[in-house]
């Protein structure tokens, strides 16, 4: 199997969404979340890995199109 933009663009998305709650939820209690920082530009490596690979670039719509991807994919 193949690795995709569509679903480097799905992981970067769930590690960005995650990451990015653990950092608010370490800044509220003042605190320093390495590992949530770390995701977090892990995260936005990969889009931009995946921006610099499509020969378009990334439009708002091809996160929600890559899930519905990568959703059919797996349930085929």
């Amino acid at each position: 199997m193949e690795v995709t933009p569509d679903i480097l663009l799905v992981i970067a998305t769930i590690v960005g969404i995650f990451s990015f709650s653990s950092i608010v939820a370490g800044w509220t209690v003042r605190r320093w979340p390495i590992l949530a920082l770390i995701s977090f530009l892990i995260a936005a490596g990969l889009f931009a890995y995946v921006h610099v690979e499509l020969t378009d670039g990334i439009v708002p719509l091809d996160i929600p199109n890559a899930f519905i991807t990568v959703a059919a994919r797996i349930l085929n």
